[in-house]
């Protein structure tokens, strides 16, 4: 009878545990946690829902008077994700999610090295993406002065006559908004 009783806190003491830490599993660190949570989630489905997006491959090209560019990384403009790492010269990278229909105010972070002296030079640029109608592989231009224009292109390659930004233009064409 007495190895019982010794063992009956010890019982006691597990179930109290258990509860205890159940209990802990929907503890809010503050008012609202959980309801902010849900609804950051329905934002994300109802984002997906309403802006269709495609993966396109991305290409680099350096206008002349421009560094050699080492690697380069461009967000995405409706994630946090930073696509990218070929460098310029005919390097292309896959994988970057745009959308299929242009959207106003698709402001991009391009991130380039663009090595000095053997020591890495990283240089961080807002741009916006410049409008298009059908979308297509993403064309990230370097110009001299660390100046940088980003558009998409469905049909015409960097060597055609029809692509938005010819290769030997030496002044980006201005932002759009």
């Amino acid at each position: 009878m007495k190895n019982k009783l010794n063992i009956l806190p010890h019982t006691v003491f597990l179930v109290l545990m258990a509860f205890t830490i159940s209990a802990c599993s929907s503890y809010e660190r503050f008012p609202g946690q959980n309801q902010i949570a849900e609804n950051k989630a329905r934002a994300a489905a109802e984002l997906d829902k309403e802006i269709p997006m495609l993966g396109v491959s991305m290409m680099c090209i350096e206008h002349p008077n421009t560094s050699y560019i080492y690697s380069y990384y461009i967000k995405e403009p409706f994630s946090s994700r930073m696509a990218g790492g070929g460098s310029c010269g005919g390097l292309v990278v896959g994988g970057y999610q745009l959308p299929e229909k242009w959207q106003p105010g698709m402001k991009v972070k391009v991130r380039w090295n663009r090595p000095i002296k053997g020591k890495d030079n990283w240089i961080e640029k807002y741009t916006t993406i410049m409008p298009y109608d059908d979308v297509g592989t993403l064309y990230v231009h370097f110009f001299e002065n660390d100046q940088v224009r980003v558009i998409s292109s469905a049909y015409a390659g960097v060597s055609s006559a029809r692509h938005p930004i010819l290769r030997d233009v030496v002044t980006p064409p201005p932002e759009v908004e």
